[in-house]
């Protein structure tokens, strides 16, 4: 299984790579503690790819246990006390535990809440329930309660797990279950784990701990991290902080080991651009393309349109950006998407008016201090209009960005933002008074954008 997490090898709890850890496994002295965090799939791919390197194969059954996400710490704490059935100076025992819920913040609900709900579509009753029940117990909610004609609402989950639109339903179908069956809710009580850190593993035992985002004021990350490796695994970004795109090259390399394909350039761009960092989607598409280019080596462009479904949504400020670009079919493009998705055409309008209201500002600004003459430098733009911009409104923020949004404003004239800026109006009150939405944004941009008249 090919590895993730490349990098130059720190011999520090934190800062580790995954690479350190394997080395560590291969040559027989690995940490007592390995805790890999950030996206949850590269997080267990990793786990499961240390636990084979500290077990052999044969011993694997026995020796490498397994804990789901609604384990809790007296669980992991006894389990890590129990002797393996392979014994010997070289016998390890490695106890895996795979996105545990006493680890994950009580706001950050909403995928322990997705995972369960998935999980009990599937079939599996009882681990959604454990999982449901581990997550409502950060609540103080039992299975009794939640099961109930009182049980909480989805405004109740929204505000205390931060659950956003809770699937009720599946709520009172998994907690009904989970009271025929006698299930308790995971005591999230964490002092036997502590106590075990505290003393030390039994000799050959390794706790293997997979998260995604992980709660780190919390006291048993630390000693989790203090007592061995801490590991971080996401997909990577490169661009400006307003453009930034995922690097995939890495995560691609790791999950094309093995299949002899390789994918070029322009496939990986696209597959960026429709499936985004979410590495979990991103493997199951890659196995989608190698089995469909068949013989061929390399995967193109080509077999990625033919294949993939656009699952990524575009960032909160792509439509702004294009806008700022002046660049209309990326505009339309995104309007396009964002309707697709789901957002509100309200919001959308709101988001091109602040926009172009923001251009408007800029441009003013440059022309109270150079009157229609462009700046054309930032040292220039630093001398005349800086000085002027409230230090209220400048706060932390960097100069920079203020001037990117001046040389952004004088791509368009004075005039077209402020009939930009009317025209959204307009838009506003007709969407209102029940007129088609899509129409009325695609007009204003096009007003916007396709003609100019200076001046």
């Amino acid at each position: 299984m090919a590895s993730f997490g490349k990098g130059r090898p720190a011999r520090k709890a934190e800062g580790a790579t995954l690479e350190l850890c394997l080395d560590e496994a291969r040559a027989g002295r690995p940490a007592p503690v390995y805790l890999f965090e950030g996206d949850a799939y590269l997080a267990g791919r990793a786990a499961r790819e240390l636990a084979q390197a500290l077990v052999p194969e044969a011993q694997r059954d026995l020796n490498v246990v397994e804990l789901d996400a609604a384990a809790s710490p007296a669980e992991v704490a006894a389990e890590l006390a129990t002797r393996g059935l392979f014994s010997g100076p070289e016998a390890r025992k490695v106890v895996l535990v795979l996105e545990p819920a006493f680890l994950t913040s009580k706001e950050d609900g909403g995928g322990p809440f997705a995972n369960a709900r998935e999980a009990w579509k599937k079939g599996r009753q009882r681990e959604g329930a454990r999982k449901l029940l581990a997550l409502a117990a950060k609540a103080g909610w039992k299975a009794e309660a939640l099961a109930g004609d009182g049980a909480p609402t989805a405004a109740e989950w929204k505000k205390e797990l931060g659950v956003e639109g809770a699937d009720l339903e599946f709520v009172r179908e998994a907690a009904a279950w989970a009271v025929e069956k006698e299930m308790r809710s995971p005591r999230d009580d964490a002092s036997a784990l502590d106590a075990a850190l505290a003393a030390g593993l039994p000799p050959g035992h390794v706790l293997v701990v997979a998260s995604g985002k992980v709660d780190g004021r919390l006291p048993l990350v630390k000693r989790l991290a203090a007592a061995g490796r801490r590991v971080a695994l996401a997909i990577g970004t490169e661009g400006t902080w307003d453009a930034q795109r995922p690097v995939l090259r890495p995560v691609l390399e790791g999950l094309l080991a093995g299949t002899g394909k390789t994918i070029d350039r322009a496939a990986e761009e696209r597959l960026a651009a429709l499936v985004g960092a979410d590495a979990r989607t991103l493997a199951s598409e890659v196995a989608k393309l190698v089995a469909h280019a068949g013989d061929r080596k390399t995967i193109g462009a080509a077999d990625v349109d033919a294949l993939v479904t656009r699952v990524a949504e575009d960032p909160f400020f792509a439509l702004g950006n294009a806008v700022e670009a002046k660049d209309l079919p990326l505009a339309l493009a995104v309007l396009d998407r964002s309707l697709a998705d789901g957002a509100h055409p309200i919001m959308l309008l709101g988001m091109l008016a602040s926009a172009v209201r923001r251009l408007v500002v800029e441009r003013e600004r440059g022309r109270r201090a150079a009157g229609e003459r462009r700046i054309a430098s930032y040292d220039a733009w630093q001398a005349q209009v800086l000085p002027h911009i409230p230090e209220e409104e400048l706060g932390s923020k960097k100069p920079y960005g203020f001037w990117m949004k001046y040389q952004a404003a004088q791509r368009y004239s004075r005039a077209a933002l402020l009939r930009g800026l009317r025209d959204l109006a307009d838009a506003d009150l007709a969407m209102k008074s029940g007129a088609d939405e899509r129409p009325l944004l695609e007009r204003a941009l096009w007003r916007l954008m396709a003609a100019d008249t200076r001046g």
